[in-house]
């Protein structure tokens, strides 16, 4: 073999089964030691070296121990004696690196047999070290390519999960005869966040669990729709219309409104200032000074007789003689003078 200042290098060489074999093992580093031992062995004037020489050859990365198992272990190099040589002939006219392999003779077959006992001891060590970190480099990489598979396919589950929720799907069964019989979903159909809050007044249970939970039971039973429509306005300015898709949702929502301080004290008082307005507003109830009993108009314990006007104030008395009321805050009429 004539000594070559530079050799072909295909450029598929790395699909040739036994570089294939070597890389899925070594990796990196076991195809760029290849790659260095093929720069030496074209650099001598008969192509071959030995293995005494491996020692002259130790660099930072190519360690004497890992250079033997590259060339033992992966049928890249013919083994003569304690000379090697390589199996690809890189300067020969062939189109691809398959096609310059010769046949390997009997001494060059894989072999798993340890290393000789007479390797440096710095050589083994090196070894250790990086077999240890290749396999750690490939344990966590493992790791990383499934926890992304995982993530993926999990991202996909879910993206199928909306779409049925978005769709109603359809159902096929077989009836009595063999026919196919497609039946709808029985999916609840999708309810605008609205609707979902308006209905929360319609469960009566709810509500007044709700109410008797608050820290203003009466004032919320009373004023509930007008709650439910300042909670509608309370979605609104936060932008949270998309977090009720469900009444379970809605009902969780309003009720930790209800209870967290700052938004239960602004409802109160919104809530307060409406009963005030809608009081001011409507006319007094002219038996407001009286007290029903069993059905029967009475003030102060005695009846009133049903045919009876209304009490005017809270001191008016009945008078039977006249069959009227009468009250200290009237206005005493004086008798007229004669003149």
């Amino acid at each position: 073999m004539k000594k070559f200042a530079w050799f072909k290098h295909p450029n598929d060489l790395s699909n040739d089964k036994r570089l294939s074999a070597l890389i899925d093992h070594e990796g990196g580093r076991g195809y760029g030691t290849y790659l260095y031992i093929i720069e030496t062995l074209h650099i001598q004037p008969d192509g071959k070296l030995s293995f005494q020489q491996l020692n002259t050859m130790k660099r930072k990365g190519f360690g004497k121990a890992y250079m033997e198992k590259i060339i033992r272990n992966y049928k890249l190099f013919v083994i003569k004696g304690k000379e090697f040589e390589s199996t690809i002939n890189y300067n020969s006219p062939a189109k691809n690196s398959s096609e310059t392999a010769p046949e390997l003779p009997d001494n060059s077959q894989e072999t798993n047999r340890e290393l000789p006992n007479n390797m440096e001891t710095l050589d083994k060590n090196e070894e250790v070290q990086n077999n240890d970190n290749n396999q750690y480099i490939s344990n966590e990489y493992r790791k990383l390519t499934l926890a992304h598979v995982r993530e993926d396919k999990s991202r996909k589950e879910k993206s199928r999960e909306d779409e049925n929720r978005k769709n109603d799907f359809v159902v096929k069964k077989n009836d009595d005869d063999g026919e196919v019989q497609v039946a709808q979903n029985t999916m609840p159909p999708f309810r605008p966040w609205r609707e979902l809050i308006a209905n929360l007044a319609q469960d009566s249970e709810w509500k007044d669990r709700v109410c008797m939970t608050s820290n203003f039971s009466s004032l919320l039973n009373r004023r509930f729709k007008e709650a439910l429509e300042i909670f509608e306005e309370h979605v609104l300015l936060h932008g949270k219309e998309k977090n009720i898709d469900s009444r379970e949702e809605a009902r969780n929502y309003f009720n930790n409104y209800t209870k967290e301080p700052r938004t239960s004290q602004t409802l109160y008082a919104a809530l307060l200032a409406i009963d005030a307005r809608q009081q001011s507003a409507a006319p007094p109830d002219p038996h407001r000074y009286e007290q029903l009993v069993n059905g029967r108009r009475t003030y102060l314990g005695c009846p009133i007789p049903d045919d009876a006007p209304p009490r005017p104030d809270a001191t008016a008395f009945w008078n039977e003689a006249t069959h009227s009321w009468s009250s200290q805050n009237a206005t005493p009429k004086h008798p007229k003078r004669h003149t």
